[in-house]
C-alpha cells in the first residue's frame, strides 16, 4: 500500500462531506437553475454554515451501507443480499438514513420496503419490478464513494463492488454509475488528470449504455467549448432528458462538466456543480470525494474544510456509529483495503480497539473535532512542528492583553440545541460514558515566565452541569499526561469533554503561549445509570436511545414504549450505548401495560441482530436471538409475570453465555456465539406497550 493512501482516503472523505454541505440548502425542486443564478450568482463557499451539519443520503449511505462488507469478515467478498441486509439492519423504518419520501417518489424507500417484504437484493431494485425509471434515477451512484476508497488504485473491483451493492435499489444506467463512480474513485488515487479518472470510469461501464454516452458528450462538449461551463450546462439540459428531477444520466453530465470545467481543483468544481442545478447535493458529493482523493489534503480548500472540523454526524439506527472522527474512519478505511490485498496495515498507523477514541493528530491539518470557547483571545490549529508521538498535534495560542483562560473540548454527544437543524433526524447516544479513563497529553512552550495550569472538565447533556477534576500544573517544555476517570453523573449523559487552560504569567498584563495537546484517548468499560426522569425527546426519539419500529414517550420519571401491529416487524427496539461492547450487564424495571412483552437487548448490532432477553409471551420469560431477519429461541420457560407489576430485569453477557434475572434470581441461561459484541436497549418481541423505569448498564470490550 502506497505511503499517501491514508491522506488520500481522508482527503476524499472531506470532499465528499464538503459537497455534500454546498449542495443540500438547495437540492429541492423550487432552486432551479435560473433562481440559482439569480440569487447566488458565482459561487465561492458554503451557502450556509450551520454549526454542525447532520449528514443526508449522501454521506449516510456510504459510510454505513459498507458495513454490508465488514460485517461479514470483509475478506470473503460481497454479494447484493450483503449490502440489502446492511439496508434493513442500520435504517430506521421510515427515519433517517434516506428521503422517505414515498415508494412513489423515493426509489430508495421502495427498495427498502421490497427488502422489508421479504425480496431480495438484486431483485429489490430491479427495473423490471419497480420501473425503468426509478430503477434509473441517481440514488444508484450516491452511496457508493467507500467502495472506491477501499479499492485505491483498482477502478475494476470498485466497480464491481458498487455495482453490487447499487443493485440493491437500482438498476440500468443506475448501477452503471455506480461502478463509474467508484472506479473514478479508485482511479484518482494513482491518476494525475481528471480525464484518466474520466478514461478509468468508462473502462468499467458497457460503451453503448446512455450513461457512457453522456460522459462522452460533455467531454467533447468541453474540448470544443473550453471556457463556457453555462453553455455545456444549457447543451446538457437540451440533450438528456431529465424525469422526476433526479435521473442518473443527466445528473452524471453534470459531474462529468463541473470536473472537467473546474479544472480538477475540488472547491471550484463543487461550486459549478452546484451552481448547474438537478440535483446539487449528490452531484457535489460525488466529485468532491473523487477530486479530494485526486489532489489530496492540500487540494482541499480550508474555506471548505474548517468548518467540516474532521466531525461527520449520521443517522443510523446507532446513536454511537453516528458521530464520526473522519481521521480516526480514514484508519478504518485503510484497514479494509489492506484486508482486501492481504496486506498488514502500515506500521506508523496506530489503531485503536474498537469502541475507544484515540486522536494521534498525525493527520495533515487534522483535529479531530476539538473545539475551543474563545476564538476572539486564542486561535486553534494543526502543527507538525511538535507532537508527543507521530508526526504532529493541536496547538493552541493563547493571546489576549490579560492571562486568561481557554475551555478546549469535543463532544460525546449530540443534542438537539448543538444543531441548526436535524435533516435525516438523527440520534445520538455517548460516546464517553462514567467508568472510562480520559487521557491527554499536553505541553507548552512560554514566551515569558510562567506556569501553566490545566483543569479537566465535562459537561452533562440534559442538565448542562459542568464538573471539574482536579487542576494540574503543566512544567514548560515537557510531556505531561492529564488523566481522570469518568464519574457517576446522576443518569444523565456526557456531552463534552475538556479542559481549561489557564496561562499565569509572573509578569502580567500581556499573554501570550502556545500549548500542545496529543494523543487524546478515552478508554475502559462503561458503568452508568440512565435516568429517565431527566431525559428528553429530541429528533423524535428519548435520549439516549435510538427507536426502530415502536415509540418512546416519557411519563411519570419513566420511558413507555409502544409497539404497534405491523405485520413487517420483527419485533421492535431502543438501542443505546457503545456499539462494541461485549461482557456487558444490563438492569432495569420493567412493567408490562399491554401485551406481552418487555425485553432487555444485548450486542445489538443492529434493527436485525441481537440477544433480547426477557418476558416474550403470556406467562412465558426467554432468551431470543434475531439474526439476518429470524428469529430463534435460545432458551425459554414458564414464568406466569402479572399485569401492571414491576419486575427487575437483568441481562448478562460474558463471553459465550448468556443469562436471565428476575428480581435478583436467575431465571435462564443460554449458550451462544453467533454475536460477540453490540449495542443495548429495551425490546418488544409482539405488540404492546411496557414502561422501564432508570436503565442501568456496565460493559466492557
Amino acid at each position: 500500500m502506497k505511503a499517501n493512501v491514508y491522506e488520500k482516503i481522508y482527503a476524499g472523505l472531506l470532499g465528499m462531506d464538503a459537497g455534500m454541505r454546498l449542495g443540500a440548502p438547495v437540492e429541492n425542486i423550487y432552486w432551479t437553475y435560473d433562481r440559482l443564478r439569480e440569487y447566488y450568482g458565482d459561487i465561492r463557499g458554503y451557502l450556509r454554515t450551520p454549526r454542525t451539519m447532520t449528514a443526508d443520503d449522501d454521506v449516510n449511505g456510504p459510510i454505513i451501507f459498507l458495513r454490508g462488507l465488514t460485517d461479514n469478515g470483509t475478506i470473503h467478498g460481497l454479494t447484493p443480499e450483503m449490502v440489502g441486509e446492511a439496508w434493513l439492519n442500520y435504517a430506521r423504518r421510515g427515519m433517517g438514513m434516506f428521503w422517505w419520501g414515498g415508494e412513489d417518489l423515493s426509489t430508495e424507500h421502495r427498495a427498502y420496503m421490497n427488502l422489508k417484504r421479504g425480496v431480495k437484493a438484486p431483485r429489490s431494485g430491479s427495473a423490471e419490478l419497480n420501473g425503468l425509471v426509478p430503477s434509473e434515477q441517481i440514488g444508484g451512484q450516491i452511496f457508493v464513494d467507500t467502495w472506491g476508497l477501499i479499492w485505491p488504485g483498482d477502478p475494476h473491483k470498485a466497480a464491481e463492488y458498487a455495482a453490487k451493492a447499487a443493485s440493491v435499489s437500482h438498476d440500468g444506467n443506475g448501477v452503471y454509475g455506480g461502478a463509474f463512480m467508484a472506479a473514478c474513485v479508485a482511479a484518482a488515487f494513482e491518476a494525475e488528470t481528471v480525464d484518466q479518472v474520466l478514461d478509468a470510469g468508462l473502462r468499467e461501464i458497457p460503451e453503448d449504455c446512455d450513461y457512457a454516452k453522456a460522459v462522452r458528450a460533455v467531454r467533447a462538449f468541453h474540448k470544443e467549448h473550453p471556457d463556457d461551463f453555462r453553455a455545456c450546462r444549457d447543451y446538457v439540459e437540451k440533450t438528456f432528458p431529465n424525469p422526476l428531477g433526479y435521473h442518473i444520466v443527466p445528473n452524471a453530465a453534470i459531474c462529468i462538466l463541473a470536473m472537467l470545467y473546474g479544472g480538477g481543483d475540488l472547491g471550484r468544481s463543487i461550486e459549478i456543480s452546484v451552481m448547474c442545478g438537478f440535483d446539487t447535493d449528490c452531484n457535489a458529493s460525488n466529485i468532491g470525494t473523487i477530486l479530494g482523493v485526486l489532489g489530496g489534503i492540500e487540494g482541499v480548500p480550508e474555506r471548505y474544510r474548517r468548518p467540516i472540523n474532521d466531525t461527520v454526524v449520521l443517522s443510523s439506527v446507532s446513536g454511537y456509529l453516528n458521530v464520526v472522527d473522519l481521521p480516526s474512519y480514514a484508519k478504518e478505511l485503510l484497514e479494509t483495503a489492506c484486508l482486501l490485498r492481504g496486506e498488514p496495515l502500515p506500521a506508523e498507523i496506530r489503531m485503536p480497539p474498537r469502541g475507544e477514541i484515540y486522536y494521534d493528530f498525525d493527520l495533515p491539518g487534522a483535529l479531530h473535532g476539538l473545539e475551543m470557547d474563545d476564538w476572539s483571545s486564542h486561535n486553534l490549529r494543526h502543527t507538525d512542528k511538535e507532537a508527543h508521538t507521530g508526526r504532529g498535534c493541536a496547538e493552541l495560542m493563547i493571546d489576549g492583553k490579560n492571562p486568561c483562560g481557554a475551555d478546549l473540548f469535543f463532544k460525546s454527544m449530540y443534542v438537539r440545541a448543538d444543531l441548526n437543524e436535524e435533516r435525516y433526524e438523527p440520534v445520538f447516544t455517548p460516546r464517553v460514558s462514567p467508568g472510562q479513563t480520559v487521557s491527554a497529553w499536553m505541553t507548552f512552550a512560554p514566551v515569558a515566565p510562567g506556569k501553566l495550569a490545566v483543569t479537566p472538565f465535562l459537561t452533562r447533556a440534559m442538565t448542562g452541569e459542568w464538573l471539574d477534576f482536579p487542576e494540574q500544573e503543566i512544567p514548560a517544555g515537557e510531556w505531561t499526561e492529564v488523566a481522570f476517570t469518568v464519574p457517576g453523573v446522576g443518569g444523565d449523559e456526557i456531552h463534552d469533554i475538556g479542559w481549561h487552560i489557564d496561562l499565569r504569567l509572573d509578569d502580567p498584563p500581556w499573554a501570550w503561549d502556545k500549548v500542545f495537546i496529543d494523543d487524546i484517548s478515552v478508554t475502559g468499560g462503561v458503568d452508568y445509570t440512565v435516568d429517565f426522569s431527566i431525559q428528553r425527546k429530541e429528533f423524535g426519539q428519548v435520549t439516549p436511545f435510538s427507536f426502530n419500529d415502536g415509540e418512546g414517550e416519557l411519563e411519570n420519571e419513566s420511558l413507555v414504549f409502544t409497539m404497534g401491529s405491523d405485520p413487517l416487524s420483527l419485533g421492535s427496539q431502543a438501542f443505546t450505548g457503545n456499539y462494541y461492547l461485549r461482557d456487558t450487564v444490563a438492569e432495569a424495571e420493567a412493567e408490562i401495560l399491554e401485551g406481552e412483552s418487555a425485553m432487555l437487548i444485548l450486542r445489538g448490532q443492529g434493527t436485525r441482530r441481537y440477544y433480547a432477553l426477557g418476558f416474550a409471551g403470556k406467562g412465558r420469560a426467554a432468551i431470543l436471538r434475531y439474526d439476518g431477519g429470524e428469529c430463534e429461541e435460545l432458551a425459554s420457560l414458564p414464568f406466569y409475570w402479572h399485569r401492571d407489576r414491576i419486575y427487575t430485569l437483568r441481562a448478562e453477557a460474558k463471553g459465550e453465555e448468556l443469562a436471565l434475572y428476575v428480581n435478583g434470581g436467575k431465571l435462564l441461561t443460554a449458550r451462544d456465539g453467533r454475536l460477540a459484541y453490540g449495542m443495548a436497549g429495551l425490546g418488544q418481541d409482539t405488540p404492546g406497550v411496557s414502561r422501564w423505569k432508570e436503565f442501568r448498564l456496565r460493559g466492557s470490550y
